[in-house]
């Protein structure tokens, strides 16, 4: 990867700032698609709910940087015209780089304070910063560490990833997250993101129990319509959890 500061990066491909709400549905990409799906997925995804809406979250922990640089400029392209946020996960330094250098509105990182330290220190204090949180104490520790959102896991049953943990994670992840806030204002609220086991059939259970949105794989990418799953997906949230914007 060549070195190049923030001030070097095209931001024309960045997503617009009046668009960067908190999405309320997140697709997390998975190799197993072809980047043509995905990019098919995301391009209905995003129309469907319009700007803002949508985020995606490029994961790939097979890719080279070289080829993780490759996808990530072909998402940022997808993600612009429709309005929606990118996301990098970002394990490490070279990664990071990676979403600096293709214009990326952020990454997913580790839930420790030097990641998201670094993070905000390579992508500016503007960039959406997430993190994983398996138990309260993660959210915590993101809150405190200044992360924007959390990936509050699992909350149903999900292949490989341990016991759920039910909805009752986001309704603590929720107060968690307002308990710790220095002021009531929705633009300093720690954004709560329910992820595992999430179908259409559940989301209005997360919605209830406090997430302001959700995080799937193949909900979106094995999606006969995509469009009309994202709406899905939506539909709880929208006129419902208010959106904070990032802050």
């Amino acid at each position: 990867m060549s070195e190049r500061s923030e001030s070097d990066v095209d931001r024309s491909t960045r997503t617009p700032l009046e668009a960067r709400r908190a999405p309320s549905v997140f697709l997390v990409t998975d190799p197993r698609w072809s980047l043509a799906r995905t990019e098919d997925v995301i391009e209905r995804a995003g129309h469907a709910l319009g700007p803002g809406a949508l985020g995606v979250q490029l994961r790939d922990k097979t890719a080279s940087l070289v080829d993780l640089a490759r996808t990530a400029r072909a998402l940022r392209a997808v993600t612009a015209r429709v309005g929606a946020l990118l996301l990098v996960n970002a394990p490490g330094t070279p990664a990071l780089r990676v979403a600096v250098e293709t214009g990326a509105d952020g990454v997913h990182v580790p839930c420790a304070p030097e990641h998201i330290a670094e993070a905000r220190t390579q992508l500016g204090a503007a960039s959406w910063i997430s993190t994983p949180a398996h138990t309260d104490d993660a959210v915590a520790l993101a809150k405190d560490a200044g992360a924007t959102s959390v990936l509050v896991s699992p909350i149903f049953e999900t292949p490989g990833k341990g016991p759920p943990r039910g909805v009752d994670a986001l309704t603590a992840a929720r107060s968690l997250s307002l308990s710790l806030s220095p002021s009531p204002s929705p633009s300093r609220e720690l954004v709560v993101l329910a992820l595992g086991g999430v179908e259409a059939s559940r989301v209005a259970a997360c919605a209830a129990a406090g997430a302001h949105g959700v995080a799937v794989i193949r909900a979106l990418l094995d999606a006969d319509d995509p469009a009309a799953m994202a709406r899905a997906l939506d539909a709880p949230f929208r006129g419902r959890i208010e959106r904070p914007t990032r802050g």
